[in-house]
């Protein structure tokens, strides 16, 4: 994912993360749009994504690790 524009992406709105005891695990929902957020867009909410804590830990490391990479950029 080092290309700029390679694929489309939508902007991500918001999102809801909780755990839930009966699966011992984590699930996640995303809010979402087709396009720039702006004033008419078009929002839309993903499915519940369950996740289990080790899958949590994996997704937290590779987003700590591409924050410190585009952080890198910046500076």
């Amino acid at each position: 994912m080092d290309k700029e524009f390679a694929f489309p992406a939508f902007p991500v709105i918001g999102w809801q993360v909780g755990p839930v005891e009966d699966l011992n695990g984590v699930v996640v929902k995303f809010g979402y749009s087709t396009s720039p957020y702006g004033p008419g867009a078009t929002t839309f909410d993903s499915q519940f994504f369950s996740l289990t804590p080790e899958m949590v830990k994996s997704l937290i490391y590779d987003l700590e690790r591409s924050l410190h990479r585009c952080e890198d950029k910046v500076a």
